[in-house]
């Protein structure tokens, strides 16, 4: 009987073992499928993520592409006549001419100049109390709008609308072929209508200009004793080769970049992405205490090199003289040499 009573017993011991392990396996399964549904969201979002992440770089980049032309540059005035003024900048002779305009310009007048793509702005100010006295916009008929009756363009404040006031009947009915020139006061009413247009001379790279900035890409139309003319969509502008560049060849497309008191020139040969030869001028900087590198500024940025030629003349300058670094297609060091 006690047999029995154990075997039977012992069945049931094993049939609520095998429930228990049913449940057990029901509640894993449950559990399991908890996770997994939150694992499976979260990649779905990781997914969506990078998705957005990856959409959203291209846009990025397109933002920061450097717009060309770019120019932002001051100066001081050391002649004028009516409607036509000259001025000394950083980086050489400016100059502004008008037939309608530029007639009361004094000497204590600060003069700059701005050019962003297609827009060209001259701001002239007091220089003492920095009030505006005349703001000349240049732009493409394009920017006037009919149906909103505005001017929109660009400006160093960033893209602005005006209204056409008074001024509406002549904007609208402006050639479309030729540039268009308003004045802008400082409340944002268009005072006028003119004609203005500038040259400018890159003879010399500053030794130290912290809002000067310059980007110019054209193609070298002539070259005459020291001077390279390069054809821009601004116009011939005349390049020195106190800057640093050498050996440019009329045809060739070259770049000029002006930061601060560096710059960087660029000649291409024809079907290069890649510059052929860089040109960067600015003080001497080394990169590291035993002065085995260079500190050179792009404008990629800031980079280190250790040159292979050109060491010698390094020898005898101090820290912070001018000098022009020659760069071959592979960013190698061909050449050093101090400005003069």
């Amino acid at each position: 009987m006690s047999t029995m009573v154990i075997r039977v017993a012992c069945r049931c011991l094993l049939r609520l073992l095998a429930l228990v392990l049913i449940l057990i396996g029901a509640d894993a399964n449950t559990i399991s499928t908890s996770w997994a549904a939150p694992s499976s969201s979260a990649g779905e979002a990781d997914q969506s993520q990078v998705t957005d992440e990856s959409s959203a770089i291209p846009t990025d980049e397109a933002e920061t592409e450097p717009v060309s032309p770019s120019i932002q540059v001051s100066g001081s005035i050391w002649r004028s006549v009516p409607g036509i003024v000259f001025l000394q900048t950083p980086i050489g002779k400016l100059s502004l001419s008008s037939k309608t305009t530029l007639r009361d310009i004094r000497g204590s007048h600060k003069i700059t100049l701005y050019v962003h793509g297609s827009t060209t702005v001259v701001d002239i100010q007091d220089r003492g109390s920095g009030k505006l006295i005349h703001r000349y916009v240049t732009t493409g008929a394009d920017a006037v709008s009919g149906e909103t009756k505005t001017l929109s363009l660009w400006t160093p404040e960033g893209e602005q609308s005006f209204p056409l006031g008074q001024f509406e009947g002549k904007l609208l009915s402006h050639n479309s072929q030729k540039p268009l020139t308003v004045e802008i006061d400082a409340a944002g009413a268009i005072r006028g209508i003119h004609d203005l247009q500038f040259d400018l001379q890159v003879s010399q790279v500053p030794h130290a200009a912290p809002h000067l900035h310059v980007l110019l890409n054209g193609t070298v139309a002539k070259l005459k004793s020291s001077y390279v003319f390069l054809r821009t969509p601004l116009g011939i502008v005349t390049v020195s080769t106190k800057t640093g560049v050498r050996n440019a060849k009329v045809g060739q497309d070259m770049t000029v970049w002006i930061h601060g008191g560096h710059a960087a020139i660029d000649l291409f040969q024809e079907g290069a992405p890649a510059p052929a030869k860089r040109f960067l001028t600015g003080p001497l900087t080394y990169a590291s205490p035993d002065r085995a590198a260079l500190t050179l500024h792009t404008p990629e940025g800031e980079r280190a090199v250790t040159p292979t030629g050109g060491k010698t003349v390094l020898s005898s300058l101090k820290e912070g003289t001018p000098i022009t670094v020659e760069l071959d297609q592979e960013g190698s060091v061909v050449d050093i040499r101090r400005v003069n």
